[in-house]
């Protein structure tokens, strides 16, 4: 299938509150009126040189996930085709983007992989890896990112396939949902794939903590709105908190990862928009690096 360069979607919205979402979308319009959407060049980044006998050791894998409605949108189908990066030849630098499993796709997507193939050397895909949890593929990519959870509504055949694809030695990132209500809806999705165990926070001695980079705190990372306006970090009143809670096989194996009041993807994908923090975006890079040298080598 031919690549193109862009995705062009309905809608444009973020995590959280109403009052967090107009602060994103004031950002977002003003990056517009400076003009931030131009095109970026052809060579801004070489993408990652592989010979003919090399493979990409990593994809970043998107899950689509069937909406539970309190966003009071439709699911979001799958692109039909595959996003060419603007890291890795070409694009924008904040494209449009999707709700629900799409949030921040493909920005995020790509300036994680970017961050990627410049810290670590790893050969990335250089581009999303969009895929349905029932696609029998997903057991090709060992890690796998699903955003917004809150709003993850899982059926019985997709719990099932998860929980083998976990207990085959897969790996789940959750990430960017805030407040008791939205971890609720995340904890009894997860009961469906695993009745049987609890997620449980993560002491910072845990290896996923310095798999690569050694991490002494848990950081809440907030949306772009918050970073670039300050003030609070937290989205939802009843739980402000950030925790990164974890769930593990029989033999000791880290299988998920939650970041939990925290949106990382957010950092990536306006990590070199020059009103957002470097503290967290840096704290995101190190924490999504750990993350997926843990599922590479575990």
């Amino acid at each position: 299938m031919k690549k193109r360069a862009g995705y062009l979607v309905l809608a444009l919205i973020g995590a959280g509150t109403l009052a967090a979402m107009g602060q994103r979308a004031g950002v977002l319009f003003q990056l517009g009126q400076r003009g931030l959407f131009e095109e970026i060049p052809e060579n801004f980044m070489a993408k990652p040189e592989l010979k003919a006998d090399q493979a990409a050791e990593f994809y970043f894998t998107r899950l689509v996930y069937t909406e539970n409605g309190w966003r009071r949108r439709p699911t979001m189908r799958k692109p039909p085709f595959e996003y060419a990066c603007p890291e890795f030849g070409g694009g924008k630098f904040f494209p449009p983007q999707g709700w629900g499993w799409a949030t921040d796709f493909p920005g995020a997507d790509c300036k994680f992989m970017g961050g990627v193939h410049r810290l670590t050397g790893v050969r990335v895909h250089p581009n999303p890896n969009v895929m349905t949890i029932l696609d029998p593929r997903l057991f090709d990519f060992p890690f796998a990112y699903a955003v917004e959870v809150g709003g993850m509504e899982l059926s019985g055949e997709e719990a099932a396939r998860l929980r083998e694809y976990l207990l085959r030695g897969g790996y789940l990132f959750a990430d960017d949902f805030w407040g008791g209500w939205q971890k609720e809806n995340f904890v009894n999705q997860m009961r469906k794939v695993f009745p049987e165990r609890e997620l449980e926070e993560l002491p910072l001695t845990h290896p996923v903590f310095h798999t690569f980079y050694d991490l002494s705190e848990v950081m809440q990372v907030p949306n772009v709105g918050q970073g670039c306006y300050g003030g609070p970090t937290w989205q939802e009143p009843d739980d402000r908190e950030p925790h990164v809670y974890g769930m593990h096989d029989d033999a000791g194996r880290l299988m998920v990862v939650v970041t939990y009041n925290s949106d990382l993807g957010d950092a990536w994908e306006y990590m070199d928009l020059p009103c957002y923090p470097e503290a967290f975006s840096g704290y995101a890079y190190r924490a999504g690096v750990n993350f997926m040298i843990y599922s590479m080598t575990h």
